[in-house]
């Protein structure tokens, strides 16, 4: 016992002598005895804080029950939970933003897409989507590579579209011929639409096949009519007398080029031809047509006539003219193409075609026009259709004469005052008329949409 009570220390070992803490050590290394791993370390190690705490453990400190460090209570279960959820609702907060911007991208990106990448683009799965828009994104804002192996960028590449299919020409039906009103209808093996607007050649008097021949030796894309009345220009002149026939004509020829393989048939030009007494159509057709169609041309092969009028200063009728003279104005205007051929045919009971196209010349320039010599002989054609037409001792070529043009209104007369030279004009429509057609719709695409 001790000399205060206490018990006496009965340990062989000494009680070694307290050890103090130095604060605020100068060198502010760590304690030379660290503990062992594992436990944790002495009272006396945590006194090793920065110089703004040191105070603090000299004296009391600034806030009651405050440590060092500052108090630390362990959050209660309801807290616990409202941390959870808040962290659950960023999470998805985030996932959602990112799926809309996708979903946005992705449909953008689709629009843009012709059918057969788009189907490819849905059939791969979020992921490679995702990637893919990723990929497409670095690419456009930076303009840099995207950092992918060859071979994942190609999983992720969409498939090279397939080129788009040309829309196919409509099938046509070459063969044969369909009945319109007062003759025929033919689609020439060069008549190759690649719509359904088309061009058509309306022509008065003359063999059908012939005709269509001529067509298509000088490579005239459109549909072909021939129509034939009798053999006096006052057949076709009575038959066109009454308003609306010639639209009904019109309204017949879509519907055989329907039957014949064109779809919605939609007619774009037309061009007005005739030899001889064809004419006569095509003057009833210019005083009553309601210009619904965009008359483009007109082809008149050795055939205007007119009556006598003494008292006028070209002693001809200019009534039965007015409708070839308007047509004339507007061909020096350059809104038609109005080609004329004649011969040195005189009936002598009415004018000639030589002496009506210098009418039509000078109407057509407001003053007397003087004709140039011709020197270029068109070509001479010798056309199938043609055989057992003219005796070949008979045949006769087409050798110009005169020539003169005001605008696009082109003259030009030829050699002859017999029936063969007569019948030559037609005969050899495809060397003389029909080329100029062909150049005019092959360069001069679609017409004003207003009629004229």
């Amino acid at each position: 016992m001790r000399a205060d009570g206490s018990p006496a220390d009965l340990s062989p070992t000494p009680t070694p002598p307290p050890v103090t803490v130095v604060q605020g050590c100068p060198d502010r290394g760590l304690p030379l005895d660290l503990p062992p791993l594992g436990m944790a370390p002495a009272p006396q190690e945590q006194a090793f804080l920065p110089d703004f705490a040191a105070p603090t453990l000299q004296g009391t400190p600034p806030f009651p029950g405050a440590g060092p460090y500052g108090s630390w209570i362990a959050p209660s279960p309801g807290e616990r939970r409202a941390r959870v959820w808040r962290a659950i609702g960023a999470f998805v907060l985030a996932a959602a933003t990112v799926i809309v911007v996708v979903a946005v991208t992705a449909r953008g990106l689709v629009a843009r897409m012709p059918a057969a990448s788009a189907e490819a683009f849905r059939a791969m799965t979020p992921v490679n989507r995702a990637s893919l828009l990723a990929l497409r994104s670095s690419r456009e804002d930076a303009g840099a590579s995207a950092a992918v192996a060859p071979e994942g960028l190609a999983r992720l590449q969409l498939p090279a579209p397939p080129p788009e299919p040309a829309t196919p020409p409509p099938a046509i039906r070459h063969e044969g011929y369909a009945s319109i009103r007062g003759g025929v209808l033919f689609t020439p093996d060069t008549f190759r639409p690649t719509g359904s607007s088309y061009d058509l050649l309306l022509h008065f008097h003359g063999n059908t096949q012939l005709v269509r021949e001529s067509a298509e030796v000088a490579g005239l894309n459109a549909a072909v009519a021939v129509i034939n009345l009798g053999i006096g220009s006052g057949a076709y002149e009575d038959f066109y007398a009454t308003p609306g026939v010639y639209e009904s004509l019109l309204a017949d020829i879509d519907r055989a080029l329907a039957q014949r393989g064109l779809p919605t048939p939609r007619l774009r030009r037309v061009a007005l031809s005739s030899w001889s007494a064809g004419y006569g159509a095509i003057a009833k057709i210019l005083e009553l047509r309601r210009g619904a169609e965009a008359l483009d041309a007109i082809l008149v092969t050795d055939g205007i006539h007119c009556g006598f009028v003494p008292e006028q200063p070209s002693g001809l009728n200019p009534l039965q003219l007015a409708s070839f003279a308007r047509a004339a104005q507007l061909a020096a205007s350059d809104k038609l193409l109005f080609t004329i051929t004649h011969s040195e045919i005189d009936p002598i009971a009415y004018a000639s075609s030589t002496a009506t196209a210098s009418y039509l010349l000078d109407a057509a320039a407001g003053h007397h026009v003087e004709r140039s010599p011709a020197s270029d002989a068109p070509p001479h054609l010798r056309l199938r259709a043609a055989e057992g037409a003219v005796s070949k001792k008979l045949e006769k070529q087409m050798i110009p004469t005169t020539e003169a043009s005001v605008g696009e209104l082109h003259v030009r007369g030829f050699r002859g005052n017999t029936p063969e030279h007569h019948m030559a004009h037609l005969l050899q429509m495809a060397s003389t008329v029909l080329p100029e057609l062909v150049e005019r719709w092959r360069v001069g695409g679609d017409p004003p949409s207003s009629g004229r």
